[in-house]
């Protein structure tokens, strides 16, 4: 499958990089470099930087901390922008859509959320149904979340500044090489994303030196599991719809809905099989849109 020319072909105005061993080699390193800044500004600073006595999740480390990621941001934008334009020899409008930056179309994003909302139908059935508080309500507990540095972190800050640097900067590199395979891009190009949680691993030994060890690395084993499973979704999102805006927006709801429950019983049995059923229904239909609701005019991919 030649997607770079079957793309060119739908989309003149694209250009194909003459084939080269060194552009390949170029989109590996550069997107080494990125993962160690996106990571690497977190520790550059004392008061952003774990320790027994400082937790993550304090705002003051919090505040400092979105300063430093939004600044890595800004590097390697420019450093795979200079990339695409100088090194890859790209005009504007095309560096603009590999980074899926341009055009918009807020279509795709309903498409991609409302697709993602049916891949997690059993939890939104129990946040919403089953096991719902009277006095509370799923709205109001996001908003109430919002209101911290934890949440503003959580489903704003991190969505958009994670998609920046792990889609619309690396994938954009790699979509820039010759002849870029499928694999590459959705299963392979994920693994720098769910990488650049292991230091959380680090971070957790330092606040909970009570803990085992072992209780420690089966954590973080489990968070690069699931992030780099997510990883693959929020590449095919933003190769199929071409867009960084869709890819964020899906990004902050799977953030706010956590991982599914994939074991256990709710506090009744009728709602065990109400929710369980809901979610293979779910992931049925999730299955079955993956590629029907996936479809644009924008794609960077084209399957089949």
């Amino acid at each position: 499958m030649d997607i770079v020319h079957t793309l060119a072909r739908r989309h003149p105005r694209l250009l194909v990089i003459p084939q080269s061993h060194t552009a390949i080699v170029s989109a590996i390193l550069l997107s080494i470099l990125f993962t160690c800044i996106y990571v690497g500004v977190l520790y550059l600073h004392p008061l952003t930087r774990p320790s027994p006595r400082q937790s993550r999740d304090a705002p003051s480390v919090i505040r400092l901390r979105i300063r430093a990621v939004y600044t890595s941001c800004l590097i390697t934008t420019a450093s795979t922008f200079y990339a695409l334009r100088v090194l890859g020899g790209l005009d504007i409008p095309t560096s603009l859509k590999y980074m899926g930056v341009w055009p918009v179309n807020p279509l795709d994003a309903v498409k991609g959320l409302f697709l993602t909302m049916v891949l997690f139908a059993g939890p939104l059935v129990e946040k919403l149904w089953l096991d719902r508080d009277p006095r509370d309500s799923f709205v109001m507990d996001v908003k109430t979340s919002l209101s911290s540095w934890i949440g503003w972190r959580n489903y704003i800050v991190g969505p958009i500044t994670e998609e920046i640097t792990f889609r619309s900067h690396i994938l954009a590199l790699h979509l820039s090489v010759p002849n870029p395979s499928l694999t590459t891009l959705i299963f392979l190009t994920p693994l720098y994303f769910g990488i650049a949680h292991l230091h959380h691993f680090y971070e957790f030994r330092l606040t909970h030196p009570d803990v085992s060890f072992h209780f420690g690395l089966v954590r973080s084993l489990i968070q690069f599991t699931y992030t780099t499973l997510f990883g693959w979704f929020a590449a095919w999102v933003f190769l199929r719809y071409g867009s960084l805006w869709t890819a964020i927006v899906v990004h902050s709801f799977c953030n706010v809905m956590g991982l599914p429950r994939f074991w256990g019983a709710l506090e009744e049995v009728w709602k065990t099989w109400v929710y369980y059923t809901v979610l293979v229904a779910g992931a049925g239909g999730f299955y079955y849109g993956l590629w029907r609701w996936t479809e644009s005019p924008n794609t960077l991919i084209v399957v089949g």
